[in-house]
């Protein structure tokens, strides 16, 4: 029986199914998977001459935008003209002149089968089919496990580097689409972007240990600002909107990425996934803030003049830990604080809305709650008389101490300055506003007159009133914590400056 319609597929836990093998290239395999089944195995899949037959979709239709980097690989006009309305940001959509029902059977049975673990929810013409459960992998019960997961029937021998391991069939098929990618033969976003920048020329590492060295892991997640309530109500504007945006975040992280590999001998960040408006990158500790900037400098400006109503910002959480944590963890932490980003980005006036990021600096062998650590090692006092020890999350872009590119700057100069003393300033801050000014008076001139530079110059700026008559603030924490990320690691760093920060986090 023959039915006309539309088929609807979104995925969901995408970040868990890619982390579901905490391997590096496993996760860079993961997405290229994903990429691949949503860019051009489903829409060879409703193309194909069966018991269904697609709908084009006539009249005025989107081109694609000259300026995208990845322009051959993304037409909207082109995937209208056969029927495809989405294909993008874990969603996949298309028209059906008949055999829609057919279609979404064969499609589930191809998504339960190429990527098993994977949870999406099907709808035909916005009724959704009884929910597609997780579907497991259809291994022999465990005899030997999968040294990578231990989850699976060790099955196939894998080699990376020096290390030799028996793995399941889905690790197996992982660690295959990864070597896709780094051969430059997958077809993801992420793949075909990074073909287009300068990373395209650095060896890719194989592991956490190969990207960051004996330093730290930084872990990038960003997200559209208002994306959802700027949706147009109309539906023949919403592929233009969800497009323009997805091709300026391209643009954006195209310049950003090129502009951290100047002078690299190897590569500093891989990106991991890269939706609609959606970016996941880990990166080297000391490439992570600068990068932020650049990649929301370049979205501000291709947008400079842009009379579309609409200003695509970005809501960034960023976590910084040892390469040895779990890469889930710490997933969870920095959703945890693109959120905080994004509640910070709702309180902004409209025509003051801008990018804004949040970060966290573990040291230890595990990451806490930011939330919950900050609550008790950040705040002291209460009513007129409480202060808060950081000014997180702050806005991206800016000259001042509170921006994060005005961070960056005043960590700058900060170089050369004894650092001793700038950490034994800090060390005061949870102590009362009293004892802090006290130890700023007393600095040596070399420490004072950094700090100056940096725009903390006299005592008064020690600690200031929140704008809406809130608590006390202070930059200082902050300052000296964005100057410290680079050394994270190092030989020297014996005495972390987090660990004083963060009350021992």
């Amino acid at each position: 029986m023959s039915s006309v319609g539309r088929v609807h597929i979104e995925f969901h836990r995408v970040q868990s199914w890619l982390f579901a093998v905490p391997r590096l290239r496993a996760m860079v395999g993961a997405n290229v998977l994903l990429g691949e089944a949503l860019r051009v195995e489903l829409p060879r899949l409703a193309r194909k001459t069966g018991t269904w037959s697609l709908a084009p979709v006539e009249g005025h239709l989107l081109a694609a935008d000259s300026a995208d980097p990845l322009v051959d690989h993304d037409d909207p006009a082109e995937d209208a003209r056969n029927g495809i309305l989405a294909r993008d940001g874990g969603h996949f959509e298309a028209r059906f002149a008949s055999g829609a029902e057919n279609f979404a059977d064969e499609a589930t049975a191809y998504l339960r089968r190429e990527l098993p673990g994977l949870s999406f929810r099907l709808f035909v013409d916005d009724v959704e089919r009884k929910r597609s459960a997780v579907h497991l992998s259809t291994e022999l019960p465990v005899l030997a496990p999968c040294e990578w997961t231990g989850r699976g029937l060790a099955s196939i021998d894998v080699q990376q580097g020096d290390e030799r391991a028996s793995v399941s069939l889905d690790v197996s098929h992982r660690h295959e689409a990864a070597k896709r990618a780094e051969d430059g033969a997958a077809s993801d976003l992420a793949s075909l972007l990074i073909a287009r920048t300068r990373l395209k020329e650095l060896s890719a590492p194989q592991t956490f240990k190969e990207l960051v060295g004996s330093g730290y892991l930084a872990l990038i997640h960003a997200d559209g600002n208002g994306v959802g309530a700027g949706t147009p109500e109309a539906e023949i504007a919403r592929p233009a909107f969800f497009h323009r945006n997805r091709v300026l975040l391209r643009r954006a992280l195209q310049k950003a990425i090129d502009h951290a590999c100047e002078g690299a001998s190897s590569a500093p960040l891989m990106p991991l996934m890269l939706g609609g408006d959606d970016l996941l990158l880990v990166c080297r500790a000391a490439t992570a803030l600068p990068f932020v900037v650049t990649l929301c400098e370049n979205l501000a400006e291709l947008q400079r003049g842009d009379a579309s109503g609409f200003t695509l910002t970005l809501g960034v959480g960023v976590v910084f830990a040892k390469h040895t944590i779990p890469i889930n963890r710490l997933h969870d932490v920095a959703e945890q604080l693109a959120s905080s980003s994004k509640r910070r980005f709702r309180g902004f006036a409209p025509d003051e809305r801008q990018s804004v990021v949040d970060w966290a600096v573990y040291t230890t062998a595990w990451v806490d709650d930011p939330e919950e650590m900050r609550r008790r090692d950040w705040t002291r006092g209460a009513g007129n008389h409480q202060s808060v020890l950081s000014q997180r999350p702050v806005t991206v872009l800016g000259e001042r101490l509170d921006s994060m590119k005005g961070l960056i700057a005043g960590a700058k100069a900060l170089d050369g300055a004894p650092r001793s003393q700038l950490r034994y300033l800090v060390e005061q801050l949870p102590r009362g506003r009293a004892l802090a000014e006290l130890v700023f008076a007393e600095l040596s001139e070399k420490a004072r007159k950094a700090l100056g530079t940096a725009g903390i110059r006299d005592v008064q700026d020690v600690w200031m009133r929140s704008t809406d008559g809130g608590p006390w603030l202070t930059q200082l924490l902050d300052l000296v914590e964005v100057s410290e990320i680079e050394r994270l690691g190092g030989a020297d760093d014996t005495h972390r400056a987090q660990e004083t920060i963060d009350g021992h986090a």
